[in-house]
């Protein structure tokens, strides 16, 4: 054999064996991968109770459905020059995702609180992670500049597979791990115990709900210490949004010194209100 045809014959050779991965979605940890870093102060809405109506809010950054909103739709996005945070619940189980199907029924644990249709799931499960990580392909494939992994407070709640604090710090690392080697950013679903020196240097940003009200806000400063944005969300009472009395209450509070503020419905739907 000529030594180019053999060296064409390893490298493919090399091609086939990298690609074999036994059925696995092994990420592939490249350490040039670069992602958007965010700082903080940025301006940003979230939309996410179903596909991104309204792209007329002034923001730098638009937290929309990963799983609702087309890839037309994060075009659209960009050519405005804004960045694109993808929702999708990471540590829950939603009936109603288009991958429901895939989860075993030994990784379901309680129903999580009044919400219907979801269950607490087992994320030190690989069958779990390994969805997870089809998840972050997809959102990959969208052209997501983030993603806004939901629900990785399992410990915090009654969840019926004995999850802890370690066991979400444990799967927090993995997602933010996954996502940077495809090339976005990452960010912490509330998740306040677990926030430490070493998850403010993994992640890229928070996002939080109902600091202020719940007097919390401390668990995500350091956040804005690292120049990290903390995207805060504050539900006001129904029917009181609109009156600057009520934004004064969330705006004007200095817990929140820092922090990306927006007032919201519970539905999270168009609707929008910034300090």
């Amino acid at each position: 054999m000529a030594p180019i045809t053999f060296f064409i014959a390893v490298l493919a050779s090399m091609a086939m064996l990298l690609e074999s991965t036994n059925g696995l979605s092994i990420p592939s940890f490249n350490k040039r991968a670069t992602w958007w870093k965010p700082t903080a102060g940025m301006t940003w809405q979230i939309e996410i109770s179903h596909e991104l109506k309204d792209m007329s809010v002034d923001a730098s950054a638009y937290d929309i459905d990963m799983f609702d909103t087309p890839a037309t739709i994060i075009n659209t996005l960009h050519s405005q020059r804004r960045y694109v945070i993808c929702y999708f619940s990471a540590g829950t189980w939603e009936n109603w995702r288009t991958d429901a199907n895939s989860f075993a029924a030994a990784d379901k644990g309680h129903k999580v609180g009044s919400w219907v249709g979801e269950l607490w799931l087992n994320t030190s499960s690989p069958s779990v992670r390994n969805i997870m990580l089809k998840r972050l392909d997809l959102a990959k494939s969208k052209h997501c500049d983030a993603v806004d992994p939901d629900n990785t407070d399992a410990y915090d709640n009654t969840n019926g597979l004995g999850l802890t604090q370690q066991d979400s710090i444990d799967f927090v690392t993995f997602l933010a791990n996954a996502a940077h080697a495809r090339g976005m950013a990452v960010g912490l679903k509330n998740s306040g115990s677990i926030v430490s020196d070493r998850i403010v240097s993994l992640v890229d940003f928070a996002v939080n709900e109902q600091c202020v009200h719940y007097k919390e806000c401390q668990h995500w400063t350091p956040f804005i210490s690292a120049n990290k944005p903390v995207l805060n969300i504050e539900y006001p009472s129904a029917g009181s949004a609109t009156t600057q009395t009520t934004k004064a209450k969330y705006c004007n509070n200095p817990a929140r010194a820092g922090f990306s503020t927006v007032l919201k419905k519970m539905s999270l739907d168009d609707w929008y209100m910034r300090c």
